[in-house]
């Protein structure tokens, strides 16, 4: 048997094998097998097995995907020699693996329902054809009763004959049209169940697309053979998510993680061990390179730079430009996770179907308990007009927790949606779970002489007195965390001087110069006020900018 398709050789062991023209040609399948895959891009496995007798063959694997990357193919064999390899597009042979039972069982439905429908539509044609025989009939009585000759004779015996063929003729109409009409009961059931069963079929099948095929050269050694095929492809990826649940009364925070699967190839996968790796092979592997930087000085009047300075500025710009744009090409069990230096790889334990350009499928992987470290009532009254629910918390895992979206949910309820970002283990997090109805805001700054906001400017200076207020309108107690700011300088000659009616309990909090932060209890009920007093000095004869 010959294949005469075109081809693109890939490579060939030390000894490439020659095919007699006696060669036997096998045509096997190789399902997909096992998937590890990448944030973008997959690294597929495939396995074919075939009874090879001693000598050179040949082995075609039809049905790969035609984006599959010659350059990326990577062939083992257990039974057999390897020798020449080539990847044939454009006119490749056709997948001829069977069809699944699935698939066999759902095409037999429709064809059974197909069938159905078809019988029905007959019956209630037959019986409408009595019903139009009948009315047939009655056409022509009506035509014999005019009929010149419907004058001569025995007129009444006539009479009396048509009469009741009329009748009979009538009946038998309404008769059939009354079974026509029971028979044709059910029959949008039937559409329906059809319709149901085409898209049942359709889900199952995969549609056709363009595909290769593998030609491997082999050595056969009188025994079963399995061939191993890898092959990357950039058309698949996944990406975490999570959903974090809060219950305040046991004071308890877990974080559900979770994978989003989805693969574009042009195949379905069925049953594929999957595995799941935070490696990124499709960004580049390399940091990126510094070059000279050159400076000179030059007479501002002229306007004028030496050529051959500004050929080399040119050139190191294009250099770093081109170095700049070369990126590279663009719910079940729990899993395991490992670490391969840097690199987490999460081990699915459970086979896995998802299906090309049709799945986006969510994979559980684990659940962990997160600590509350603290769990309070957070309040920003200059820009809130209610407090919100905040859980501090670390991540405890030895590996890092990977960006992505996260759902939250208090008490059972969902409260909204937010990013998490890296967090690598030990680091702090500091999340919101919704705002506080009942937690009621405030600032006040009770002399406003000017129209700057409540600031009083005075000779060389300007002063603010703000009341900070947090009421608590529920019937539960809180930890109250009030944050508010004062102004910063970073000039010797303007300086910032405040006071508090209550101390703070943390200034500057992650750096952020000048903000203040307040923690105390608020009890169901009750109301916190804090007093603020600022002033900035400013040498005379000069303005604030802010």
């Amino acid at each position: 048997m010959r294949y005469l398709f075109g081809s693109v050789a890939l490579f060939a062991t030390t000894s490439v094998l020659a095919l007699s023209a006696s060669a036997d040609v096998f045509e096997v399948e190789a399902p997909v097998s096992d998937v590890t895959l990448y944030p973008q891009g997959a690294s597929v496995i495939r396995r074919a097995t075939a009874d090879l007798p001693t000598g050179a063959h040949q082995i075609v694997i039809p049905g790969l995907p035609a984006d599959t990357d010659p350059a990326s193919l990577r062939l083992t064999a257990d039974g057999a020699t390897l020798g020449a390899v080539s990847l044939q597009t454009g006119r490749a042979l056709p997948d001829g693996a069977p069809e699944s039972q699935a698939i066999t069982d759902a095409r037999a439905e429709v064809r059974r329902l197909e069938l159905a429908l078809r019988e029905r539509d007959a019956a209630v044609a037959a019986i409408k054809a009595e019903a139009q025989a009948a009315e047939d009939l009655l056409s022509f009585l009506r035509t014999l009763a005019s009929s010149e000759n419907a004058t001569t004779g025995d007129v009444g015996g006539l009479v009396d004959m048509v009469a009741a063929r009329m009748l009979a003729a009538r009946r038998m109409a309404i008769d059939a049209e009354t079974r026509a009409i029971a028979a044709n009961q059910g029959r949008e059931e039937d559409e329906n169940a059809l319709e149901d069963a085409v898209a049942r079929l359709d889900a199952l099948v995969e549609p056709r697309s363009d595909q290769a095929a593998l030609v491997i050269a082999v050595e056969g050694q009188g025994r079963p053979a399995t061939i191993s095929v890898t092959a990357n492809t950039w058309s698949a990826g996944w990406r975490p998510v999570y959903d974090m649940r809060l219950d305040q009364q046991a004071k308890t925070l877990t974080l559900e993680r979770g994978l989003m699967v989805e693969q574009q190839t042009g195949e379905d996968w069925s049953g594929v061990t999957l595995t799941l790796s935070t490696s990124r092979p499709s960004d580049r592997s390399e940091p990126s390179e510094l070059y000279e930087q050159i400076v000179q000085a030059v007479d501002p009047r002229s306007g004028a730079v030496r050529r051959e300075r500004a050929d080399a500025v040119g050139a190191m710009a294009a250099a770093e430009m081109s170095d700049a744009a070369a990126p590279a090409p663009v719910v079940a069990e729990s899993a395991n996770v490992d670490f391969q230096g840097a690199t987490a790889v999460y081990n699915y334990a459970s086979p896995v179907d998802i299906r090309s350009g049709v799945d986006a499928l969510r994979l559980k992987l684990d659940e962990q308990a997160l600590p509350v470290d603290a769990m309070v009532a957070e309040a920003v009254p200059s820009r809130d007009t209610r407090a919100y629910l905040v859980v501090d918390t670390k991540n405890p895992l030895p590996d890092v927790i990977l960006p992505g979206p996260v759902t939250l949910y208090a008490d059972g309820n969902s409260v909204g949606q937010t990013e998490l970002g890296l967090i690598a283990s030990g680091d702090e997090m500091h999340t919101g779970f919704g705002a506080i109805d009942g937690i009621v805001l405030e600032r006040r700054t009770p002399d406003r002489e000017s129209a700057e906001g409540g600031w009083i400017r005075r000779a060389a200076s300007m002063a603010e007195e703000a009341v900070l207020q947090a009421k608590n309108l529920t019937g539960r107690d809180y930890t109250l965390r009030l944050i508010d700011q004062v102004p910063v300088s970073e000039q010797k000659e303007v300086t910032v001087d405040w006071q508090s009616s209550v101390e703070p309990t943390e200034q500057d909090p992650d750096g952020k110069r000048g903000v203040l932060v307040w923690e105390m209890p608020l009890a169901a009920g009750e109301t916190q006020e804090v007093h603020l007093s600022t002033e900035i000095r400013l040498p005379e004869g000069q303005e604030l900018i802010r």
